[in-house]
């Protein structure tokens, strides 16, 4: 008896953790299309910009993803390449590049964490270097 009332209450108790670790914090923004912001970002590799690159962009990770959301082939923008994501929400967004840099004649990639915290225009750089 007193081993089915520690199972039960161990069931219990994990059952109650793993509900409880799923919920979404009340203030938590849910990042993805439906807001006003604009991320312009653009690929660096060391100093220099990578014009020949294609940006992903991944709502709600802030570690690199398997699958992307969106996607978007940088355009010359100001002398540099920009990749425009726009309409998008306060929340958080994983940003990856994946490039070719003519100099080293290799692809270039790389990524980081971004958070929206305002519905403004951000303009961003993101590291990429030799790899994958």
């Amino acid at each position: 008896m007193k081993y089915i009332f520690h199972s039960l209450l161990l069931v219990g108790t994990l059952a109650l953790l793993s509900t409880s670790s799923c919920k979404k914090k009340e203030n938590e923004a849910v990042a993805g299309k439906g807001g006003s912001a604009v991320l312009k970002v653009s690929p660096k590799h060391h100093s220099d910009y990578i014009d020949s690159c294609t940006i992903f962009l991944k709502y709600n990770a802030q570690d690199k993803p398997s699958s992307y959301d969106e996607q978007v082939v940088c355009v010359q923008e100001n002398g540099k390449p920009v990749a425009t994501f726009t309409g998008l929400k306060k929340g958080n967004y994983y940003v990856y590049g994946d490039g070719w840099d003519p100099d080293i004649e290799q692809k270039v990639v790389g990524g980081i964490p971004y958070t929206v915290s305002e519905e403004k225009t951000y303009d961003i750089n993101v590291p990429v270097t030799e790899g994958d």
